[in-house]
This record gives structure tokens, C-alpha cells and sequence, in this order.
């Protein structure tokens, strides 16, 4: 999943996506940068990691 797909599934601005990311200062920010993947230039996110996002389960898995 994209960063701009990820914005969509969180219901916010893709660069406000970015800069959480960037700053790392969210719980979930901290999980879900773990998971990133680099494609070249591209960062996509695990689908799976964002449902476990959703679901509360990526933050547990992540302070375990």
C-alpha cells in the first residue's frame, strides 16, 4: 500500500500522513514505520500491518 493509499484508509492528507511518519512521535507512527518497505524510491506499507493498525493490534504487537 502507498503512502497516498494509506492517507486515503486513515481518512487524512497524504502530507500530514508524511510528516506523523516523519516525526515519529505517534505510537502508531513508531509500529507502523517498523513495517515500511522501500520499493527504489517508493515506501509502501504491508496491507496487513494497516489492518493490524485498524484493528488496535499493530501498537500491542509493537510495545510487546
Amino acid at each position: 500500500m502507498t503512502l497516498e493509499e494509506l492517507a486515503v484508509v486513515l481518512k487524512r492528507k497524504p502530507g500530514g500522513v508524511r510528516v506523523v511518519l516523519a516525526m515519529r512521535t505517534e505510537e502508531w507512527a513508531i509500529s507502523l514505520n517498523r513495517r515500511k518497505i522501500h520499493i527504489g524510491r517508493r515506501v509502501h506499507f504491508p496491507t496487513d500491518a494497516v489492518a493490524e493498525l485498524l484493528t488496535g493490534d499493530l501498537i500491542k504487537k509493537g510495545t510487546e
